[in-house]
């Protein structure tokens, strides 16, 4: 069976109508006291003229790098983090001296989600080479996870060079926070090696089960590691089968971006709550072991319908689970 450990919440930098830093502190503090697992943002520098992003005004978005910090030090327990920093955009020690400091400053409460990026807006507007990020990535991964180790980093790459480097503070967590790899099956040895999960779009329970599980045993055992499976997925509690119909074509536009194809009732958690707590137990059962909830359709809807959904899921959802 699922509980709330199993269940985090991502928050958006951008939307529609475009949130303040307070809405999401507030929805950072409000997932807390319902009993989610952790809070995460993504962190792009801009917002592509594609995908669902045709309906916005404004294709710019906050810098999660600061939000973040802000919801460490407005909340307590709930743990925080990114999904996903995008590591090939900045270098590795400024990447390794920032998560390490906001995991002393939360107290040990850190999830560096880690993905190597999709969007050219995220490249273009920094200046990095987008056809390079899978080695950018590589490196990164590398050398982050050594300087949090190791008193002193000497590593020479081929896009990256440290000699004899220190860094401090090291993070409160040992070895060093948990990383969750975003991306798709040519991540899964990065996760095996360097994560405590994948953290994949939507996979539905057949892939789940025969796909994404068995190859990231498989890349465990090669490296003695245990990676488990996490996945991105929509939240949407309906009051019946007409207001789940309204919800419809957000539902298909919010997973369209693959090219479509994909049936959003085979990878959402969304409808009455009873199929709601089915649909996570049944995924769960194929091998999911987290689910990263969007309550906003990947910021369509406004900050204050997510943290109503929210509510709604923990009230109405949330019994069905224990």
């Amino acid at each position: 069976m699922v509980s709330m450990s199993d269940l985090s919440v991502m928050l958006f930098p951008w939307g529609k109508q475009n949130p303040s830093v307070n809405e999401i502190v507030a929805a950072a503090q409000l997932a807390e006291d319902l009993g989610f697992h952790s809070v995460t943002l993504p962190t792009h520098m801009t917002l592509p003229p594609g995908w669902l992003f045709t309906e916005f005004d404004n294709e710019d978005c906050l810098d999660a790098l600061a939000i973040v910090p802000a919801i460490a030090q407005s909340t307590s327990r709930i743990k925080i983090g990114f999904s996903s920093v995008l590591l090939p955009i900045l270098p590795p020690y400024q990447w390794a001296k920032y998560l390490s400091t906001l995991d002393v400053m939360s107290d040990g409460r850190l999830i560096v989600g880690a993905a190597m990026g999709w969007w050219e807006e995220d490249f273009t507007s920094l200046g990095v080479d987008k056809k390079k990020r899978g080695k950018l990535f590589n490196e990164q991964l590398e050398i982050v996870t050594k300087l949090w180790t190791e008193e002193r980093v000497t590593f020479h790459g081929e896009h990256y060079d440290l000699n004899n480097m220190p860094m401090e503070p090291k993070p409160i967590q040992k070895p060093y926070p948990p990383i969750w790899i975003g991306g798709g099956l040519m991540s899964v040895w990065r996760a095996a090696k360097y994560g405590k999960c994948l953290l994949a779009f939507w996979p539905d329970e057949k892939a789940a089960r025969d796909t994404w599980c068995p190859k990231l045993a498989e890349e465990g055992a090669k490296f003695g590691t245990d990676p488990k499976l996490a996945a991105f997925t929509f939240g949407y509690v309906a009051d019946d089968d007409a207001d789940l119909a309204t919800q419809a074509g957000r539902l298909e536009t919010a997973v369209g971006f693959e090219g479509g194809g994909v049936d959003p009732g085979d990878v959402s958690i969304t409808g009455s709550p009873e199929r709601c707590a089915s649909k996570l137990n049944s995924l769960h059962d194929a091998g999911v072991w987290h689910f990263v909830l969007e309550f906003q359709f990947h910021g369509l809807e406004t900050v204050d319908f997510g943290m109503r959904q929210m509510t709604k899921f923990v009230d109405r959802v949330g019994p069905l689970l224990s």
